[in-house]
């Protein structure tokens, strides 16, 4: 299967028909994922660092952020704290610690759900909850189940 397409299913299906939920969720996901090129070292050159700075406050003030924002506020400073926790403990001596920033670095995925919740209530987020664990797992592991 291939869980990068089965992601991009995975937002049309639960969050595609909302315009302006889906157009925030995608550029929170760029915009974290721009974050994480940025932190591993992909991505160094200074046009693309401003210019994720330039993506935060388009991110952050855009109108569906706006109008949930009492929801989703704490969520991404959560997502975003369990964040710099993983990017300190993948690099432990010790292999809890790799693993427990492994599991860490999934925190993003409680933001797409309440975006889920906003749009369709809690019955339907948890169902989604499950498959984008799955989802997540597979695009963010190799086939020994190693993180990549």
């Amino acid at each position: 299967m291939n869980y990068r397409k089965a992601y991009i299913e995975f937002i049309a299906k639960y969050i595609g028909h909302n315009i302006d939920a889906h157009i925030w969720i995608l550029g929170y996901g760029v915009y974290v994922h721009a974050i994480d090129d940025i932190i591993d070292g992909d991505k160094t050159d200074s046009e693309f660092i401003l210019k994720t700075f330039e993506l935060a406050a388009m991110v952050y003030s855009y109108p569906f952020y706006l109008q949930n924002m009492h929801i989703l506020y704490s969520l991404c400073k959560a997502a975003s704290n369990t964040y710099m926790d993983s990017v300190l403990m993948e690099k432990s001596k010790e292999e809890w610690k790799r693993n427990y920033a492994d599991i860490l670095r999934t925190h993003g995925n409680e933001v797409i759900l309440a975006v889920i919740e906003i749009l369709h209530g809690i019955d339907v987020r948890r169902k989604a909850s499950q498959e984008l664990r799955e989802i997540s797992y597979h695009t963010h592991h190799n086939e020994l189940g190693a993180p990549i």
